[in-house]
């Protein structure tokens, strides 16, 4: 299939609306320096109902703070296969609705416009219920290690993560 010049400029012209409109979401970790960045929904909104409109927190403050208040442990796991972060959340800090069973935001579009400079992918599952976060980022040729077809299964089942200890 190939792509007439109209085409492929209304594709470039959506792509900018996007960017413009601050539809991207920059994900970033780095175990080094304690950084973690969250795509959070609208406060008082169901995750799963507002994958699309996710926004990034962040705890260096960019593009925006997480409050200071709102990780109560977070802990770091890094090997050749993914780097990863995990822990308690303070969901009220954010204003997380302490029903939301949870939900997920990754590298899918159905997910928003997503990205994780220098990985291939990543995964995040919020669950506010029970006050957990995970997030894995995962390298060019081992995305499978980043399973985003598990949403439903949260922090333990998709990614294995059972070390809920501070």
């Amino acid at each position: 299939m190939r792509l007439t010049p109209f085409s492929a400029l209304s594709i470039l012209a959506l792509c900018l609306i996007q960017i413009e409109a601050g539809k991207v979401n920059i994900v970033r970790i780095d175990p080094k320096k304690d950084l973690v960045c969250l795509i959070l929904p609208p406060p008082g909104m169901i995750i799963g109902d507002t994958e699309q409109d996710g926004h990034v927190q962040c705890t260096d403050g960019n593009p925006q703070l997480l409050p200071s208040n709102f990780f109560i442990w977070k802990k770091f796991q890094s090997n050749g296969n993914y780097v990863q972060a995990w822990g308690m959340m303070n969901d009220k800090s954010v204003g997380l609705r302490s029903d939301d069973g949870g939900g997920q935001y990754d590298t899918h579009r159905d997910s928003g416009v997503n990205e994780a400079p220098g990985y291939a992918v990543f995964v995040e599952l919020l669950e506010p219920d029970s006050r957990r976060w995970c997030i894995r980022f995962c390298p060019k040729g081992k995305e499978h290690y980043c399973n985003m077809g598990k949403s439903t299964y949260g922090c333990e089942g998709a990614l294995g993560i059972t070390d809920w200890s501070s």
